[in-house]
């Protein structure tokens, strides 16, 4: 049935079409994901040219055909301006934009996935983070969001499940992790005296990421495995994980994307934390991002 609509959303993505037109995918609370056609948006006095762009969030009203909807006018609540000033954050943002493409599907709800992409463009707008954790908090969580997390509450192999990794982690306290904290292997849960209260057995923690089984396994696994025929650990498919590491997963996955954004990592959790979601992400997505091939070709 034609008629007029109003949703609430994301533009994804705008690919120009004939002459002045545009082609609009648009990530909308109501609808899930749709394509919308943006007449006469490339011509430099219309009113539609500022909100046919990537990363303009607002509501737009439009005319529903058959097949495709029309955009006829558009308010724009954010346009995350400071996202275009830097390039690096600029491709980081549709980056961002790319990979909800990539999982979302028209007619779904897909309201927490854009609920998730705002917050983490606000994150990255802010210069409050550092831009690589902002990326991986995105993926992890991202990919939570559609059913695939790795498992890291309980061994992969024996499904051991202790009670604690062993490290306040990302100063986690309540379930929520302080914000701006800067968290690394040193910050230990203890007592009054000084010494380590809570902690697990070494053969009880969750100690290395295995990749083969997308997950974490215990200590006396870990050794089981480097003891047989081999010896499976210490390597990129079965590397050690640090407590706040081990942590920061936790808490991404666990944790509602309103509130994701309220912790930093230490440089050396940092680049931990980088490398086993990067490893993750590269075995379940089977696509290369346009946007993220760009990013790459502008670092050193």
């Amino acid at each position: 049935m034609i008629g007029t609509v109003t949703v609430n959303g994301m533009v994804l993505s705008a690919m120009p079409m004939g002459e002045y037109d545009k082609r609009l995918t648009i990530l909308t609370v109501e609808r899930g994901k749709i394509s919308a056609f943006a007449r006469g948006a490339r011509r430099p006095n219309s009113s539609l040219l500022a909100c046919s762009q990537p990363f303009s969030y607002g509501e737009f009203t439009m005319y529903a055909g058959r097949d495709s909807y029309t955009v006829s006018a558009a308010q724009i609540e954010n346009y995350f301006p400071g996202l275009r000033q830097e390039p690096e954050r600029a491709f980081l943002g549709m980056y961002f934009c790319e990979f909800a493409d990539y999982y979302t599907r028209e007619g779904n709800d897909e309201r927490e996935v854009l609920r998730l992409l705002y917050q983490s463009l606000r994150a990255l707008e802010s210069g409050k983070f550092s831009p690589s954790l902002v990326r991986r908090i995105f993926e992890l969580k991202l990919i939570a969001v559609e059913g695939e997390a790795p498992q890291v509450f309980e061994c992969v192999r024996c499904r051991r499940r202790p009670g604690s990794a062993g490290s306040r982690g990302p100063n986690v306290r309540d379930g929520e992790v302080q914000p701006d904290r800067e968290c690394g292997p040193e910050e230990e849960k203890r007592t009054e005296d000084g010494r380590e209260a809570d902690q697990p057995a070494a053969q009880d923690a969750l100690t290395h990421f295995l990749m083969r089984r997308d997950g974490m396994i215990c200590g006396k696994c870990a050794t089981e495995l480097d003891a047989g025929p081999g010896g499976e650990t210490g390597n990129a498919q079965c590397r050690p994980v640090s407590a706040a590491c081990l942590y920061a997963m936790q808490y991404v996955i666990g944790t509602p994307s309103v509130r994701l954004f309220r912790f930093v990592l230490k440089e050396e959790v940092l680049e931990e934390f980088a490398a086993v979601v990067g490893q993750y992400i590269k075995k379940h997505v089977d696509r290369e991002m346009k946007a993220l091939q760009v990013l790459e070709s502008m670092s050193p």
